[in-house]
């Protein structure tokens, strides 16, 4: 399937160029459905959070939404009461120009901190951005919410539910400050909260669905999978995560756990990883893609800690970036988590190379033929704590001499 945000039945996209971004690229994009539609929401656990991700965690207690809009090349955090206004001007600017609540628009921004919106020239193009809206609209509305990202990531999936066929679309940007753990009021769950940067997602579907059970699959795929990425370990002031559902499937409404919302979530979980690999493999200055596979945890969310504590290793990306099996920074990284496990059980993989085996070194290990494998695009990296059944599967990238060329040039 292509067409992005657009897949579903019901759904319209625009992007267009509001002179936010000084390059000229696209930098406001509008999502829309045509019917009403219950939507959920995860954001960044930053506390410093973005007059935006205020915005749209309070709008999301409306029953239904419509829109949601989205500028790129600012982010309206750090501006004050001022930021609060502004923000609400974007939804209101919508919900005026197409007849429907302020409430039912949702927001989000990305770009510098620190800097007022431009609303006038927002304002201005709204119009434009709401006369120019179509199925074919979801290719500008990627491009319009991306900064730094060197192309547009999104997809789509459909799924039979009930005899009726249900499709969902994304698109999603980020590729630095990445390292996320949203929820759904924004409010770290506790020791397992991750720190990420500015992810921003947008995924529709016309499944026919309950508020509260969409809200469950939102949260339950965005911890498979945008929540399981990591770039640099930064964290966002302005991470979010939507999904808006308006039911044109005509598929039996689902409202309890079972068939039916099970495969929805297979679907679900497969698009937003498909997705949140885009990200990572987009990381700036990034050359690799490295999954890392824990398995053996006493836990599942001991399997998770350990595998996101691995993905944080800027030593190990570094290593990754240099091809050199240094499997000991694997192994710190692992003891360092916080979790429970014995280190004289643990097993470590390169690849198909076991490197680590019962907690000691294998010095036999064929290091010029581990240092082939990891020339690979794609890197497999896995921990065996032996321990339980409990597994999980994180998602990074290489550190290069081109991310610190980036990051030293971008402008404060």
């Amino acid at each position: 399937m292509s067409r992005g945000v657009t897949s579903p039945k019901g759904f319209l996209a625009n992007g267009i160029s509001a002179g936010i971004k000084m390059s000229g690229k696209l930098d406001l994009g509008l999502l829309y459905s045509e019917a009403p539609a219950v939507a959920a929401g995860v954001f960044t656990t930053n506390i410093f959070k973005a007059s935006p991700v205020k915005l749209s965690v309070a709008n999301l207690g409306n029953e239904t939404h419509k829109a949601i809009v989205v500028n790129s090349g600012n982010a309206n955090c750090a501006n004050g009461l001022q930021g609060d206004a502004d923000a609400l001007s974007m939804a209101r600017y919508i919900a005026k120009g197409m007849a429907f609540g302020e409430s039912e628009v949702l927001v989000a921004s990305t770009g510098i901190i620190g800097h007022r919106l431009p609303l006038k020239n927002i304002k201005k193009k709204v119009p434009e951005l709401i006369s120019g809206l179509s199925e074919k609209g979801g290719g500008d509305f990627a491009r319009a919410i991306l900064t730094t990202d060197t192309v547009k990531k999104e997809g789509a999936v459909k799924v039979e539910i009930g005899g009726q066929i249900v499709r969902i679309g994304g698109a999603a940007k980020g590729i630095a400050m990445i390292h996320p753990q949203m929820e759904k009021d924004g409010k770290s769950p506790g020791i397992s909260a991750g720190r990420h940067a500015t992810l921003l997602g947008f995924i529709t579907t016309d499944v026919f669905i309950s508020k509260t059970m969409l809200e469950k699959a939102l949260s339950d795929a965005a911890n498979a999978s945008f929540n399981m990425i990591s770039t640099d370990g930064d964290m966002s002031t302005n991470d979010s995560l939507f999904i808006m559902a308006n039911g044109l499937a005509e598929n039996e409404k689902i409202t309890v756990a079972g068939k039916d919302y099970d495969t929805f979530l297979k679907a679900l979980k497969g698009l937003c990883m498909y997705l949140a690999k885009m990200l990572v493999a987009d990381g700036e200055g990034a050359t690799k893609l490295l999954e890392i596979s824990v398995v053996g945890a006493k836990t599942d969310e001991s399997a998770r800690i350990v595998a996101r504590k691995i993905s944080a290793s800027n030593l190990l990306k570094c290593a990754m970036f240099r091809e050199d099996p240094n499997w000991g920074r694997v192994a710190a990284a692992v003891g360092a988590a916080g979790v429970d496990f014995d280190p004289d059980r643990t097993d470590i993989y390169l690849g198909p190379a076991k490197v680590l085996s019962a907690g000691s070194s294998l010095e036999t290990f064929d290091k010029m033929e581990v240092k082939k494998y990891l020339q690979s695009k794609d890197v497999l990296i896995k921990v065996d704590l032996k321990n339980g059944n409990g597994s999980a599967t994180a998602w990074t990238c290489d550190f290069s001499n081109e991310y610190v060329t980036i990051n030293t040039e971008t402008s404060p």
